[in-house]
């Protein structure tokens, strides 16, 4: 059942995996669709060739880089199908499904220390160092030379809002209510964030709230652009900067000049801390919420959902509604066992749970990269179990330009995200 029973998910295209037809839909992503075919394995780690396939499933993680047409390195969770691509995994001889370099995690047991092994004579040393660097890497050169990118574009606006989840969207409101010109960015195509996971949370705003929030910012002359990721953040002036890639072949720079920017980027899924935590079928609970919900992906037969809280019971919730046979796991997990997929988990009380789909339902964990390229300090957040940006209560930093709201400054709730939203953008106005 790797689908919900919906005319709407019936796959309607075909792609090429490594040679082999895999049926798709058109428009959803590769990683969804692999998925759905019982396919989860994408790609071998660079330097062991363990098993690797898509995590996040939201273009953060890195672990679902394939070949797409002769360009190496696409995520495939960011890769629409379409009819007839050619999707090949990367970093295996001959392929990810049946990879000869595997041999080299099995054969090095107590690791792998190349620069080290062979010191003498260097003849050797250097020939062995050179063979290492050809069996790792990310992917092999592309077919064809890409496309030059033009010139950025250098626009202006009275404030930029990055991310349109529920901290950007309360932002975008505020900012756009006070007769600001906003541009809101969203790196996905759709709007809402965490809310398009649908679960239903206590206080969780409508998903349609992303849909009047940006019919209000175009009221007042502002712009909402998706598909366009914010790559880098800086001051311009008295003003901040923001450079921008709008989806395309090749991206559109555009350059941003923007007197109030707030940073609503929210966070990043974390693996879990377990051997084996990085087998193929082992997800972000949110994200496989979300493509169940929007792409009808129902990733296996038994999932085991790994946290507490409401988040991850709302999660086995919705999964086990799909059909899958699925258990809330409170038990600390000691290890994972598959091979081309996850298998089964061996937890500390001592018990084998059966699994084919691992959701890790952890909060993320913030992601301020953005507010560390302006000049934003970090600091070690003991709950949040990592690297916080120092915000205060209303989204204010250190810079008098500069906001946050949301998950990229700490672990909140929807409700608590749109509302630390609107004080940001509410004090974004002001200044």
């Amino acid at each position: 059942m790797p689908r919900l029973a919906d005319p709407k998910f019936a796959p309607d295209c075909t792609l090429l995996l490594d040679g082999e037809p895999v049926a798709a839909r058109r428009g959803e992503s590769v990683a969804v669709a692999l998925v759905a075919s019982g396919r989860p394995l994408l790609a071998r780690s660079a330097k062991y060739h363990r098993p690797r396939g898509p995590f996040c499933l939201s273009g953060t993680c890195g672990n679902c880089l394939v070949r797409v047409d002769g360009e190496p390195n696409r995520r495939a969770c960011e890769t629409p199908c379409r009819d007839g691509m050619r999707v090949a995994t990367q970093n295996a001889w001959p392929t990810a499904r049946h990879d000869l370099l595997a041999a080299i995690d099995r054969l090095s047991g107590e690791g792998l220390d190349v620069h080290h092994m062979l010191t003498r004579p260097k003849a050797l040393n250097r020939l062995l160092v050179s063979v290492s660097r050809r069996l790792s890497g990310l992917g092999r050169l592309p077919d064809a030379p890409g496309d030059s990118p033009a010139p950025a574009d250098a626009e202006s606006f009275e404030a930029l809002v990055v991310g349109a989840g529920p901290a950007g969207l309360g932002a975008a409101e505020a900012l756009a209510g006070a007769g600001r010109r906003v541009l809101l960015v969203e790196r996905a195509e759709r709007l809402g964030g965490r809310l398009r996971a649908r679960l239903g949370l206590p206080g969780d705003p409508p998903l349609d709230w992303g849909e009047a929030v940006a019919s209000g910012v175009r009221r007042a002359g502002g712009e909402v652009a998706q598909a366009t990721t914010a790559v880098d953040l800086f001051l311009h002036g008295e003003s901040g900067a923001c450079l921008l890639l709008a989806d395309g072949d090749p991206p559109r720079p555009r350059l941003i000049h923007a007197r109030r920017v707030v940073v609503a980027s929210g966070g990043a899924a974390r693996p879990p801390l377990f051997e084996g935590g990085d087998l193929p079928g082992v997800f972000a609970a949110r994200a496989l919420a979300r493509c169940l919900a929007e792409e009808g992906l129902v990733a296996g037969r038994r999932a085991a959902v790994l946290g507490a809280g409401a988040e991850a019971e709302a999660v086995a919730a919705r999964l086990g509604d799909a059909g899958m046979d699925a258990e809330l796991v409170s038990a600390p997990v000691e290890t994972a066992r598959g091979g081309a997929r996850v298998r089964a988990l061996s937890l500390a009380d001592g018990r084998t749970l059966r699994c084919d789909t691992v959701a890790e339902a952890r909060p993320p964990a913030p992601a301020p990269e953005l507010l560390r390229a302006a000049g934003v300090a970090a600091t070690w957040d003991e709950a949040a179990e990592a690297f916080a940006p120092d915000v205060g209560d209303d989204g204010r930093t250190a810079l008098p330009w500069l906001f946050a709201a949301g998950e990229v400054a700490a672990p909140v709730d929807a409700a608590g995200a749109a509302d630390r939203g609107r004080r940001a953008g509410e004090a974004a106005a002001r200044g």
